[in-house]
């Protein structure tokens, strides 16, 4: 099975800060572990959309679904490719008005 999933440019921006801070505070190694994990859901949901990991979320932004890895949430469309992450976000952030 071919994986795909497509990161927007918000993503991409959103996993970029999420490197540079974990490098920051943890360290390289840690880092890389971090975007690991985050990489690993993705490429699973990917795999599997329809996953217990992917959860409903029409409250946050109708048609999306959310996934947690650790302190983040990956809010994604699934798509007939695959998935397309929309956004990477920390747990404490206003989910709703970061994705307005």
């Amino acid at each position: 099975m071919v994986t795909k999933f497509r990161v927007s440019k918000a993503a991409a921006n959103d996993l970029y800060e999420i490197g540079v801070y974990t490098e920051e505070y943890w360290g390289k190694e840690q880092r890389n572990n971090y975007l690991d994990d985050l990489e690993s859901r993705f490429i699973e949901l990917a795999n599997d959309a329809n996953s217990a990991l992917a959860i409903p979320r029409n409250d946050i932004k109708w048609g999306c679904f959310s996934s947690n890895v650790n302190k983040h949430m990956i809010v994604f469309r699934k798509f007939k490719y695959g998935i397309r992450i929309i956004r990477v976000l920390h747990q404490s952030m206003d989910i709703v008005r970061q994705l307005q």
